[in-house]
């Protein structure tokens, strides 16, 4: 009896001893916790400890996302439907024949009698897609694609840049995610993507990543000359090539930035310095068109450009539409009933009301203060001149080629998007920049539907190209060419 008692409690005793040990199971399952933890934990370092390298990979992953709707076809249909290719096209026909240069003339066009389309059309966004499908080999549509995507990246990159120079010397909280959030906001702003994937417009698709370049370059002169010199002479160049109507509202802003900013003369001469080269870099382009713009049919003619006041005030943008978020591809119509995508958009709007409330808390240098106050009252004014209000009789007539006020919503992006990073010393105690990213995100994810248009091409040989050009031709209807059937030159599209 004490024996077998004995033996049932050394295996009651064993039992519970086995039941403290966990089984295979839970044991696989505790140790992945700790390790799941410590993944957690690693991953939350490296990005506190690489944050420029961090924010640039998810901006890249944010771009990557909104031109995955287009990977798959020829190219998308817009406004300007395949023309942007048939003069890619051209532009290597010709390089292929003759050389690299540049191509004032398209030989096919008007029938094969050829049209000075690039004489006076800012030719860069084209340049770049030729000089893709000869590197890389690409169809001339991908090659046209990739030239978008490129200037959709670089517009928020180089804001980012602008962002992160100015703030690595002011010591800005969180300065890689605010510069994160600002390249974003610009980047998929509503009036952007209206410009890349609806209007289809290459010219000023590539002003949009111009124009933060010049402002980058000047930051970066205020404290190292010669770079700021170089820095501002690509990038000023570039937006001379990209736009002709952009470049022209824009040198006025890019001009009013260093003179009301800086505390010497040493400064705005130094931006000055680099203007006056970057004009002479473009001067290959914008010499001979003015040289030879007397020679053209109408030249100087305002009406003949539709540059009427009253046609230019019926485009405006009514107040009420910054508040709406306009998500179609049809044309521009007087009145606030566009179903174009022609709005301040909601992530500028936001920013914008953050940095005004800002600018009246504690905690913003005097310097820091001014600045933002400049960004926010040359918003306004842009909205001004873009509303009903804006007495067009009494402009001078070179700024009526704007054509459509609207046009000028790439500087409420730019001016938006930068005064809320500027602001950051004061915001950042409200809201992560993060909340600000993932906003621009969200408002940008309506668009990405309109991508997918109609007519969606798959592929085209370039000898089908051609014909399709000529179909279009026969139609009298070509970007850049006065049509008969209309009192518009053609070129109140392209310009």
């Amino acid at each position: 009896m004490n024996a077998t008692s004995e033996s049932a409690s050394s295996n009651q005793d064993k039992q519970m001893q086995n039941s403290d040990q966990p089984s295979e199971v839970n044991a696989q399952v505790l140790s992945e916790k700790p390790t799941e933890k410590r993944v957690g934990v690693r991953l939350w370092y490296f990005l506190r400890r690489t944050p420029v390298f961090s924010s640039l990979v998810l901006y890249t992953l944010i771009i990557i996302v909104a031109t995955i709707p287009t990977w798959d076809v020829y190219m998308w249909w817009g406004h300007f439907m395949l023309f942007p290719v048939v003069d890619v096209y051209e532009i290597c026909k010709v390089w292929s024949a003759q050389g690299f240069g540049h191509v004032p003339w398209l030989p096919d066009s008007c029938f094969g009698y050829g049209y000075p389309f690039f004489t006076f059309y800012a030719p860069l966004g084209f340049y770049v897609a030729a000089i893709f499908h000869f590197v890389f080999a690409l169809d001339y549509g991908p090659a046209t694609k990739l030239s978008f995507y490129t200037s959709l990246y670089l517009s928020g990159l180089f804001i980012y840049a602008f962002v992160y120079t100015m703030g690595s010397r002011e010591r800005w909280p969180r300065l890689a995610w605010w510069a994160l959030a600002a390249a974003t906001i610009y980047a998929l702003t509503r009036y952007h993507l209206t410009d890349v994937f609806v209007r289809d417009v290459i010219g000023e698709s590539w002003a949009w990543a111009a124009l933060p370049g010049v402002y980058w370059g000047m930051e970066v002169a205020r404290r190292r000359a010669l770079s700021g010199i170089l820095l501002i002479s690509l990038t000023y160049a570039a937006l001379l090539l990209s736009h002709n109507i952009t470049a022209l509202w824009a040198s006025l802003f890019i001009v009013t930035y260093p003179l009301l900013t800086a505390r010497d003369l040493k400064w705005p001469l130094t931006v000055a310095a680099g203007g006056l080269l970057g004009t002479a870099v473009s001067a290959f382009f914008w010499y001979p068109a003015l040289r030879l713009a007397r020679l053209t049919q109408k030249a100087g003619d305002v009406a003949a450009m539709w540059g009427m006041p009253q046609q230019v005030h019926e485009h405006a943008i009514f107040w009420r539409q910054h508040f709406l978020e306009a998500l179609g591809y049809g044309p521009s119509i007087p009145g606030p009933d566009d179903t174009l995508g022609i709005n301040l958009g909601f992530a500028v709007l936001i920013c914008l009301i953050l940095s005004a409330i800002a600018l009246f808390q504690r905690g913003l240098e005097t310097g820091q203060r001014y600045r933002i106050a400049l960004f926010l009252l040359l918003t306004f004014l842009v909205l001004l001149i873009m509303s009903p209000q804006m007495p067009w009789k009494k402009v001078p007539e070179i700024f009526l080629y704007l054509q459509f006020p609207w046009r000028l919503l790439i500087f409420t992006a730019f001016f938006g998007a930068s005064a809320v990073a500027m602001a950051s010393p004061v915001v950042d105690r409200w809201i992560h920049p993060a909340i600000l990213t993932g906003l621009a995100v969200v408002f940008a994810i309506p668009t990405l539907p309109m991508i997918l248009m109609p007519q969606v091409i798959k592929n085209m040989p370039p000898e089908q190209l051609v014909k399709w050009n000529r179909r279009y031709e026969r139609k009298d209807f070509m970007p850049g060419v006065p049509s008969r059937n209309s009192s518009l030159n053609g070129f109140e599209a392209t310009i």
